[in-house]
């Protein structure tokens, strides 16, 4: 990403770790495929923020990806949050159909088309802090209001991780690996169990 000279950037301790293991674990094509996935998602959701005219004060890179902190005088919209959130996830399945075309001439496409869409996938999950739980949020809180919204996000994304969870651990026992899915839905179970509590 190219943010503003205004833009603060920050790495947490977690991505920072991840990142590594990654390197360490992965093939090298395939640290490249979902990096520059990760780089088209997060390019989505900045430009779009910037032509429904918010202002992006901080960039903090986690563990999941990126989170943009929008000045409090450049506040949009729920229907401007909800574009703005959809537009990371668009961008990856717009892009995954392209290299799905161009892989048909360059084969290593596919794989790059493969990391988009199994990145705009997943972050369409309704758990948050993935962009299918806060567009959860938005909807819900944008229809009655923030407390209902929490409420809600909790529940489902509690139901919705648990299930993640149970998907990419008998996937992991019938194929092998996936210890990267795996650990990734039990780090969201944990997140939406503190969610939920927190509401309790």
């Amino acid at each position: 990403m190219c943010p503003t000279e205004q833009t603060a950037i920050k790495v947490s301790p977690a991505a920072a770790a991840v990142l590594a293991a990654f390197v360490l674990l992965s093939s090298p094509e395939i640290l490249a495929a979902l990096l520059l996935a990760a780089l088209a998602h997060e390019w989505g959701h900045y430009l779009a923020l910037r032509a429904l005219g918010g202002r992006v004060d901080a960039i903090t890179v986690t563990a999941l990806g990126a989170e943009m902190h929008i000045a409090p005088q450049s506040r949009l919209s729920y229907g401007g949050e909800i574009g703005a959130t959809l537009a990371g996830p668009a961008v990856n399945l717009l892009l995954a159909l392209l290299l799905g075309f161009c892989g048909r001439r360059v084969p290593f496409c596919y794989l790059l088309a493969g990391a988009q869409f199994i990145l705009g996938v997943f972050n369409l999950l309704p758990i948050t802090p993935l962009d299918g739980g806060s567009i959860l949020w938005l909807v819900v809180a944008w229809l009655t209001e923030p407390y209902t919204a929490d409420r809600a996000a909790a529940d489902v994304g509690l139901a919705a991780s648990i299930l993640l969870l149970a998907v990419t651990a008998l996937l992991g026992c019938h194929m092998g690996g996936g210890g990267f899915l795996v650990l990734t839905a039990l780090w969201l179970l944990l997140t939406a169990l503190r969610q939920k509590l927190r509401l309790t």
